[in-house]
Formats: structure tokens, C-alpha cells, sequence
């Protein structure tokens, strides 16, 4: 209610006739609900966590919510469908960021954001809405999946092939300690694992053998069992079908993990592993404003938070919003994105790690550690001996090999090389500019100032508690990446309107009450000056 009287409505119908959200409803004619209500109660909803039942409910029975919304008292509502058609809109390829975008605007518009501050980043993990599943479960569920897509769009397909024994591997959900009973072991599993590999592979022979099934091979499911056979099976001599080795298994980043989340990945961050995808947070943090959510970001679960910092930014900057400091945790920075930043005049706050690669576990001198004079091309060891000339290398980095005459008697060989002499080292790094680039934030991130600014970066992870407690960020709702995505711009914006609550607030927040050890030191005046 404050937010409205201080902003007036976050959403107008005419928002959504701009070029950001084209196709999102017909030209002709007028929508028979307006989106701008529907996009304010689905945000209602996401800031308390209701289904879209409750949500329905809710804008018909909270004076509150009728006074956002701008509605009668009498308002009575309408039905729960509507907000899932609604969000299967905004989950189009870039409509939620539109969305985000059009609340900034207002923001900004307002000055509670602006250009050249300062930012925080900072990511976490979210759940995937389906069952965990082992390799075999999931392999028996392809099968299920691609049959009851078929039965669904063309069931006259599915009843030739349904063989004695499919009713009872594929009628309902696969479960190995249901299909192989008490004789668990590994030869047991072995043999369920061939029968799911002959099932689903007579399944795709035969819809390819039938010219008139081309259209069948195109659904989704059907694809993704394609692809989970050819990335799992293999036959074996006998010509049955055995599971691939496990070491013979593409990255996980390939790998689903469910077929009804195609998007949803298995990953292992600090020994905790998870199955789902990451959601990054940005906020500002400026002392004088209100710290607002200003970019959200999804991936999958195997995407390393570096390959998001650039795109992040660049998308702050074409909102308008690009800041002059960007707080990150050690995560995030590698030589390309700081040079980028620089590049966008942002400069970015983010440890960097000192020592890397074999040197950082052997103890061994690091690269920080050499002098390097790139107009001679040459490097200068902690021993004073110089390299032989630079020479490139074909994964893009420079190498500086030294010279066994001079690496075999020096006294500092145990603490420069773990490998047996007469092997000399070579100093592999960066070229120049990125090399320039992280050495430079090496030295930077020592100094009083830095650590001063990079002690904000704390702050998110207040913002991400928030969200998840208020809106249970690190569960899925929905099955997908754009579905995924759309959840947490939802999210980012309900903060932003529970903060923007409590900056217009008429009185302050209270101080925090003492605990009984603080009022006896103020009572007795313990420690102060008489």
C-alpha cells in the first residue's frame, strides 16, 4: 500500500504494449483480463508464497491487496487458471527480464537506482522440481516419458509396441527396488539396465523405420530418450545393449538428470552436490538508497559463476544502471572479466586467487612470484635467472622455459619445481593484458581501501536469505530453465517491494533490544567514565 502511494501501480496495461513484450498478447482486440493487474497479483503471490489459489483468494479477500491493485471492494476475483496462462506468457524468451525492466524504469524514474554506484552480486543453488533419481531409474523414466508423450498425441503408435512386461516396467513411475524386488546386486541391475536399453532402442527403430512417424521423432521426450541412449548405452558382443562406463560418459553439463527436466543438472560445489540450477542476485548497495534488487540471472547447475559477470554488467549497463564498483566473491573475477569491466568503466571488487594451477598445491613459486619484461619477452626467476624468449602456445597462454644449466644447481630448485632434476621450469601465464590485468588485482585487494569496499559484499547474502525465506528461492516451482528464470525475477521484484515498504515507512525500525548482560553494563555504567 505505501509502495503504490509513493510510486503509484507498478504495472500499467500500457507497459505491456511495448516492443519488450511483442507477441506477448493478440493486436487485435483487448485482453479480457488486464496484465497489469495480472502481473501485480502474480508478484503479490510470489512476495508471500501462496499458490495460485491462495493468490486468488487472497486479492478477494485482503483489503490490502485490493488497495494495490487499485480494485472495488467488491472485486470477488477470477479463476486460478488465469495466473499459470499468465506466467506461461512471461516465460517467453526475454519477457521476464522485460518485466524487470519495466519496474527499473519506475525506480529509476524516481531516483531510488541509479548509474555509476556501487552493486553486489552473489549466487546460490536452486532445486529441481522433480524426483532423484539414480542412472537406471532415470533411464527406465526416458522410456515411460517418451510412451506416455506418444500415447497422448497418437496412442494408435504406442499399441503395437506394447510388449508382456511393459505394463509393469512403464504404467507407472520406475522404481529399481519395485522391478528387481529382494535380488538386489550388481547383476541384477545390470540385466534391468539391458531390458530398458532394448525397450527404449525397439522404441526409436521403429518409429524410424516408419516413414510416416517423422513428426513423432521431433517431440521432445522422444528426442531426449534419442539422446540419453546415445549418451548411456552401447552394445556389447553378444549385441545386447550394456551401459556405458562411467568414465566414458560426457560432462555432466551434457548429462540430464531427469527427462522431465531436460534443463536441470547434477553439481558439486564446496563437497555439497546438487540437482537443479543457480540463480545470481544483484543488488544495489549505495548508503543513501534503498538496496534494490537489479538483475537476476539463471543457469544450470555446471555453469561456473565467472561465465556470468560479463553478461551481467552488460546488462546493468543497458538498463541504464551500470555501476562504477561491482562487489563480487572470488567466484566471479577471472583476467577477461576484469579487463571487460574496465572496459565498461566498472571496477570490479573480487578476490582473486594468488597462486594457481600445479604451483598452488606443491607449494612452488607462482607466477606473481617472476619478473616479466614483455618488450623483451623474456622472464626473471626469483634466482635471477632469465628465460629463454616467450613462445606462444596453441590453448592461447605463453610459456617462459629457463635453461637446465641454470635450473639444475640452483639452491632454490626444491622450492621452484617438484619434478626430478635435470627438468627445468617453464612458467606458463597469460598474455600481457590479462596477465597485467589480474596481477594488478592481486596487489589492489592487500590495501586497507579494498577491504573496506569488499566488506559490503556481505549484504547479499542477507538479500538471498530474504528471498529464500520469503519466498523459497531454492525450490523450483516449475520444470525448466525459462520457467526457473521467470520464478526469480518474481522473486527479486517481491523484495524489492518489501524493501521499498519499509523505505516508506512512516516510523523507523526500533533498535534492537539489549540483552540482559548489555543492560547491566549500562545500568551499573561498566567501563565508562564516571
Amino acid at each position: 500500500m505505501r509502495v503504490r502511494d509513493a510510486l503509484g501501480p507498478l504495472f500499467a496495461d500500457e507497459d505491456f504494449e511495448h516492443e519488450r513484450f511483442a507477441g506477448m498478447f493478440a493486436a487485435l482486440g483487448r485482453p479480457a483480463l488486464s496484465p497489469g493487474l495480472l502481473a501485480m497479483v502474480t508478484v503479490l503471490q510470489f512476495l508471500h508464497n501462496l499458490s495460485d489459489r491462495e493468490a486468488v483468494v487472497a486479492m478477494a479477500d485482503r483489503i490490502s491487496w485490493k488497495y494495490a491493485l487499485g480494485l472495488d471492494v467488491a472485486e470477488t476475483g477470477f479463476d486460478a487458471s488465469v495466473l499459470a496462462e499468465f506466467r506461461a506468457r512471461l516465460a517467453e524468451p526475454g519477457r521476464a527480464d522485460a518485466l524487470l525492466d519495466t519496474v527499473l524504469d519506475k525506480l529509476k524514474a524516481a531516483g531510488l537506482v541509479r548509474a555509476g554506484g556501487r552493486a553486489r552480486t552473489d549466487s546460490t543453488h536452486v532445486l529441481a522440481a522433480v524426483r532423484s533419481l539414480g542412472r537406471v531409474e532415470m533411464l527406465g523414466e526416458s522410456v515411460r516419458a517418451a510412451l506416455e508423450e506418444i500415447a497422448r498425441v497418437a496412442p494408435e503408435r504406442v499399441v503395437p509396441l506394447l510388449a508382456p512386461g511393459w505394463e509393469e516396467r512403464y504404467g507407472r513411475k520406475v522404481e529399481t527396488s519395485r522391478l528387481i524386488g529382494r535380488g538386489r546386486g550388481k547383476a541384477t541391475m545390470e540385466e534391468l539396465a539391458g531390458r530398458f536399453g532394448a525397450d527404449g532402442s525397439l522404441l526409436l527403430e521403429t518409429l524410424k523405420a516408419d516413414p510416416t512417424a517423422g513428426w513423432v521423432l521431433r517431440l521432445p521426450q522422444v528426442r531426449l530418450l534419442a539422446q540419453v541412449w546415445e549418451q548411456h548405452f552401447e552394445r556389447s558382443e553378444g549385441g545386447g545393449w550394456v551401459l556405458k562406463a562411467v568414465t566414458d560418459l560426457p560432462p555432466a553439463a551434457e548429462l540430464p538428470i531427469s527427462p522431465y527436466d531436460p534443463d536441470a543438472r547434477y553439481a558439486v560445489k564446496r563437497a555439497s552436490g546438487w540437482e537443479g540450477g543457480k540463480v545470481h542476485l544483484t543488488e544495489s548497495c549505495d548508503e543513501d538508497l534503498p538496496h534494490l534488487v537489479t538483475d537476476v540471472a539463471t543457469s544450470a547447475a555446471t555453469v561456473q559463476d565467472s561465465a556470468q559477470t560479463t553478461d551481467i554488467q552488460e546488462r546493468l549497463l543497458a538498463r541504464g544502471l551500470g555501476p562504477g564498483v561491482h562487489v563480487m566473491d572470488a567466484g566471479y573475477p577471472t583476467a577477461a572479466n576484469l579487463i571487460a569491466a574496465a572496459g565498461h568503466g566498472i571496477t570490479l571488487i573480487a578476490p582473486v586467487t594468488v597462486s594457481s594451477g600445479r604451483g598452488a598445491k606443491t607449494g612452488t613459486f607462482s607466477p606473481g612470484e617472476f619478473e616479466i619484461d614483455w618488450d623483451t619477452g623474456r622472464a626473471r626467476c626469483p634466482g635471477e635467472k632469465v628465460s629463454n624468449p616467450m613462445r606462444g602456445q596453441k590453448n592461447g597462454l605463453v610459456a617462459f622455459s629457463f635453461s637446465r644449466r641454470d635450473c639444475t644447481p640452483c639452491p632454490l630448485r626444491t622450492a621452484c619445481l617438484s619434478a626430478p632434476a635435470p627438468r627445468p621450469r617453464v612458467l606458463v601465464v597469460h598474455p600481457r593484458e590479462p596477465y597485467e590485468a589480474r596481477m594488478n588485482a592481486i596487489r589492489t585487494q592487500h590495501t586497507p581501501e579494498w577491504q573496506k569496499v569488499y566488506n559490503q559484499r556481505a549484504g547479499i547474502e542477507g538479500t538471498i536469505s530474504q528471498a529464500v525465506r520469503i519466498s523459497d528461492l531454492r525450490h523450483s516451482r516449475y520444470r525448466g530453465l525459462p520457467k526457473n528464470h521467470l520464478q526469480n525475477v518474481l522473486t527479486g521484484i517481491a523484495i524489492n517491494i518489501r524493501r521499498l515498504g519499509a523505505h516508506y515507512a512512516p516510523t523507523q525500525t526500533k533498535p534492537r533490544r539489549p540483552t540482559r548482560i548489555q543492560a547491566l553494563y549500562d545500568t551499573h555504567h561498566i567501563g565508562k567514565p564516571a
